[in-house]
């Protein structure tokens, strides 16, 4: 049976562990991040809409958020939108990646508008920054942070010193990033030529890549494809 290394933060990778049985695999989950609600405030503001490209972004937000459910909430991914909706908000735009939602966001919002932000610590720019350059405002709270492991897990550690894993899923090009530093620091870099790579997108692929490992690419950024060309591999 093919065995996976899963380095997602825990709750997920138990959840990703299920469906990778569900196709024929184990797995061992050493997470390389831990996700946690930072309380911080979120600004009175006038907003006219708000956004969130991550579940966690309104998970963490949690009932701070709640004066703002009555505003049009905007999501990055399915899964972000289930749990907006999970959290008793009503999801209008929702797009499978960032660059998908920019041109949805300026058809909806022609003159300048104010957007909430419920955003992590660590996160690519693409939407504030593409909202700013149109001339819109953006108020992100950084309602999350994922910090980096120490250490790779001993259960991983060991499968890893022996030869044991064959795949590896890499979700975020953070977390693939972190994974090739606690591998180096454990003295296993050389195990992972030997290992299939397969990653959300190329940007998750790039920091892999750069490391010389031959990476696999999902058709789409979404798990359900990742999990299929984690199948083929």
């Amino acid at each position: 049976m093919t065995r996976a290394l899963l380095l997602r933060a825990t709750e997920d990778a138990l959840r990703s562990a299920e469906k990778l049985q569900q196709i024929g695999f184990t797995s061992v989950v050493s997470p390389v991040l831990d996700i946690v609600a930072t309380a911080a405030p979120i600004p009175q503001g006038a907003y006219d809409a708000v956004l969130a490209t991550s579940a966690k972004g309104i998970e963490c937000a949690g009932s701070r958020a709640e004066f703002y459910k009555a505003l049009p909430l905007h999501a990055v991914g399915a899964k972000t939108a289930a749990a907006a909706r999970a959290n008793g908000w009503r999801p209008e735009i929702v797009a499978g990646t960032a660059e998908a939602i920019l041109p949805q966001l300026f058809a909806r919002y022609p003159a300048p508008a104010h957007f909430l932000y419920l955003a992590g610590r660590d996160r690519q720019a693409t939407v504030e920054a593409g909202l700013s350059a149109a001339g819109h405002c953006v108020t992100a709270v950084n309602v999350y942070e994922a910090r980096a492991a120490e250490s790779l897990t001993e259960p991983a550690r060991v499968a890893l010193a022996a030869g044991e894993i064959d795949i590896a899923l890499h979700y975020s090009r953070r977390s693939a990033e972190i994974f090739l530093r606690l591998v180096e620091a454990a003295g296993l870099t050389g195990r992972l030529g030997a290992m299939s790579h397969v990653a959300l997108s190329d940007d998750v692929a790039a920091p892999l890549r750069a490391a010389g490992l031959s990476v696999t690419c999902a058709e789409k950024p979404d798990e359900a494809h990742l999990l299929k060309a984690a199948a083929l591999s």
